[in-house]
This record gives C-alpha cells, structure tokens and sequence, in this order.
C-alpha cells in the first residue's frame, strides 16, 4: 500500500438509512488501526457537500478526499471541487446510499468497504471518468449519473417523500421504494411538449413522458434506462419515451426491466452525442442524480466532461 498521509472523508450520514454511517465506522476503524490519520466532515444540510468539498480542494495537499453516502453526496463534492481553484482534484467514493446507481454504472466490483479503502489508498493515479454537464444562463451544474424530466423525477419525488422509504431503504430495498412509487405516478404523470437540438437539427415531442440524459445505463437503483451508455466513451446518451397507455406501456416496461430491447420500440426515441440542448414546454418534475430539482421549464445545454476519481476500475 502507497502512503497517504491523511484521508479527508466527506460523510453523509443520513444516507441509505445508516449504510453510510456503517461503511465509516468501518473505515474508521482501519484507519486507526493502521495509524493513518483523518479527518471526518459531516453534511448537516443541503449544499454542505459542495461547499466542504470545494474547501478541501483548495487546499491540496497529500490527503486523499473520500465521500462515504449516496450518489446524492458525491455529485455535491463533484460540483464543489470543480467550483475550486483545483478543479481537478480527484476524489474518493465509497458508496452508501440506497441507490448506488454510479458504482453500478462504472462496473465498480468491490463491495466491502474496507477492500474498497484500501484499494484507494493503494491507487498512484486516479482514473478519468466522464460526468456530465447541464447549463442555461442561471444554472451550471455536474451530474454523475443522470437528469430526468417528467416520469423519472416525479417518481423521484414520490419516492423521496414516501413514508416507507426509510423502512425499506433498512431492509436494503431501496430500489423496491422506487419502484412502488413508480407504479404511482403512471397514471399521474401527463405528457408534456419537448424540444430537442442535436447535431444541427431539431425533434419536437407533442407527448414526451419519460426524459433522461444519462452518463451510463442506469437510474432508479438498478433499472437500465439505456444499456448502450458508457462513462467512459466521452458522450451523453439522451432518451425520450412517448406517452403511452395500458398494455403497451407494461409490454415496453418489461422490455426496460429484461433485455433493454425498448431502445428499438416505436414509441422511444434516443441519441448518443458530446453535446444536445433541451426545453420542456410546460413546467415539470426534475431529478439530478436521484435529487429533486423544483417544478421548471427546463431548458438546459449539456455536454460532457471527465473527472478524475480514486476509483479501482478495469
């Protein structure tokens, strides 16, 4: 193992109802027991990660930072360093949370924490992983995982809301949380209108339903949005379905839930590029990485970037 000197851990410890918090306990445990020294800064409220994240960065040294929570948490530290003065400055992931959907859309293989930790702390160099960027005139923002407009978010919403979310999230079932809040909103969730620009061309949706661009496969803790995305390949994918109804909608879910072989139903329509603007027609749901964004017409301009991360992947 390399030496680090010190480990700044960003710690979320209302994630995955006390996953979070079970993961540091361990991480803290071999820390001092292998006499290495950190420091632990907890998240109290909304926008703690960014700022603690961004203060860290500025001030580089040989400390390696290491978020422990959820996708949630690590966007915010992704966002704060990339505020900073070292907008590179790699950072450390150990998940906790109730989706996890990053790790899963990297092929991260380590699920102890521990084997996890020391694999970081091994590491000599971080690995470069895509992140997406969304923008307008008002808003600048990093995602890790994906943007959802319209059926996704409001099921994010729900979800976030829902009263048996913490009993399940103990139960590690936080994905069976998102999914009986998702049968919710079908019959709530309307269509809306929504442009695309795209490689100098324009697509008009009178009916869009479910709206994601997404940085690899997966969004809801496990369901493959769009299995042909890829973190590493330097593109967005961006997946618009119609508004559907009845038995055509159960046919496409299943195709969604099996083989991914929704991509080719008439009723879905996606694309793969560096680089698409959107715009909502009326106001909608909004989710960033599994975290609410308030009732909008979104309008936003994407594009993809990289972040280097201590991660051990293949």
């Amino acid at each position: 193992m390399s030496k680090t000197t010190k480990v700044e851990i960003i710690l979320n410890h209302h994630a995955g109802n006390g996953l979070a918090i079970s993961a540091c306990h361990k991480v803290i445990n071999f820390l001092e027991k292998n006499q290495i020294s950190y420091e632990i800064h907890k998240t109290l409220k909304d926008g703690d990660g960014v700022r603690i994240a961004k203060q860290l960065a500025n001030h580089p040294n040989d400390s390696k930072i290491i978020v422990i929570g959820g996708d949630g948490t690590l966007n915010q530290a992704v966002n704060g360093v990339k505020e900073s003065n070292y907008p590179n400055t790699a950072l450390g992931y150990i998940p906790g949370g109730s989706g996890n959907d990053f790790c899963r859309g990297i092929k991260l293989k380590i699920k102890d924490p521990i084997v996890l930790l020391q694999a970081i702390l091994s590491m000599k160099q971080p690995q470069t992983i895509d992140v997406g960027k969304a923008y307008n005139d008002d808003f600048s923002h990093y995602f890790i995982n994906n943007i959802g407009i319209g059926f996704d978010a409001r099921t994010v919403y729900y979800t976030n809301h829902s009263e048996r979310k913490d009993f399940l999230n103990k139960l590690h079932l936080g994905t069976l949380s998102y999914f009986t809040n998702l049968l919710k909103v079908i019959k709530k969730q309307p269509a809306f209108g929504l442009d695309v620009d795209y490689r100098n061309h324009k697509k008009h949706f009178d009916s869009a339903y479910i709206v994601v661009a997404t940085n690899h496969p997966y969004f809801g803790g496990g369901f493959a949005i769009d299995p042909t995305a890829n973190p590493f390949n330097h593109h967005l994918n961006l997946v618009v379905v119609k508004k559907i109804t009845g038995m055509t909608f159960i046919k496409l879910f299943s195709k969604l839930l099996t083989n991914g072989s929704h991509l080719q139903d008439k009723n879905v329509w996606h694309i793969e590029d560096n680089h698409f603007s959107l715009h909502n027609q009326t106001k909608q749901y909004g989710q960033m990485d599994g975290e609410e964004l308030s009732q909008n017409e979104f309008n936003f301009h994407f594009e993809v970037s990289q972040h280097p991360f201590w991660l051990p992947i293949k």
